[in-house]
């Protein structure tokens, strides 16, 4: 979902994309600002940033100084499972901002991987994003939905294939972020054994005014956690949460 939006909006377009997560029509929500005083060659990346956590205050717990030094913007929202058929509390809906600004390598907070042609805000939950990546192949291979499967013995191959493919996009897309970043001045890589990668930004986190290079767990990591969670709850052992299963958290 994307839409054009200004900071008295900010509210209503995301109890637009509440709605629209219910009737499973939506995954990610990309709040854009058409702010000319941002474009591309004006202004710098830390007033981009500044300029962004004003605009979505008023969905936040926290002050602007508070986002654009690391703070977190996180929305729980509950929502049916899309691999369970349950509903669960998802507590990792964060938003990321990014600016046309964070490709230029003179600018102190150059990173690539928050680059956008327009200043903009993405709201998604990596845990909701899987599911529905799992939802859909097994809508593909079998026609129905997981919790449809009474086999659990069938399923787990299905919910490993699914760990495989999520991993092959993450790393893939990191190498491409490596491939046009000055390395120098903006580590980026995935670890040497991929059950992690390195980027110049903590996560979570709004924005940033320090830049320092922080480790991020791969799928092959976070996204088995995710199926052993719901491997769990079809066996009958315990009822799957979605809460708490985003990141475990590695050392920065």
């Amino acid at each position: 979902m994307i839409r054009n939006a200004a900071g008295r909006d900010i509210a209503a377009i995301l109890g637009q994309y509440r709605r629209k997560l219910l009737r499973g029509e939506a995954v990610a929500c990309l709040f854009v600002f058409n702010e000319p005083l941002l474009y591309a060659g004006r202004a710098d990346t830390a007033q981009a940033f500044r300029y962004l956590a004003g605009q979505m205050a008023p969905i936040a717990a926290t002050g602007v100084e508070a986002l654009i030094d690391g703070g977190a913007l996180t929305t729980a929202i509950r929502l049916k499972c899309p691999v369970t058929g349950e509903s669960t509390l998802f507590d990792d809906f964060e938003c990321i901002a990014f600016c046309p600004q964070s490709r230029d390598e003179a600018d102190p907070l150059y990173d690539p991987l928050m680059f956008a042609p327009y200043p903009c805000v993405n709201l998604s939950s990596d845990v909701f994003a899987f599911s529905s990546f799992v939802a859909d192949s097994a809508l593909s291979a079998w026609g129905r939905p997981v919790y449809c499967e009474p086999s659990p013995e069938r399923i787990e191959p299905l919910l490993q294939l699914c760990v495989d493919r999520w991993q092959r996009i993450a790393t893939k897309t990191i190498r491409n972020f490596e491939a046009v970043t000055n390395t120098a001045l903006c580590p980026v890589h995935v670890g040497a054994d991929e059950t992690y990668w390195v980027a110049h930004h903590k996560d979570p986190a709004f924005a940033e005014r320090k830049k320092e290079a922080h480790a991020h767990e791969l799928p092959v990591i976070y996204a088995n956690r995710i199926v052993d969670a719901w491997m769990r709850h079809f066996r009958g052992e315990r009822a799957y949460r979605a809460g708490g299963l985003a990141r475990e958290g590695l050392p920065a």
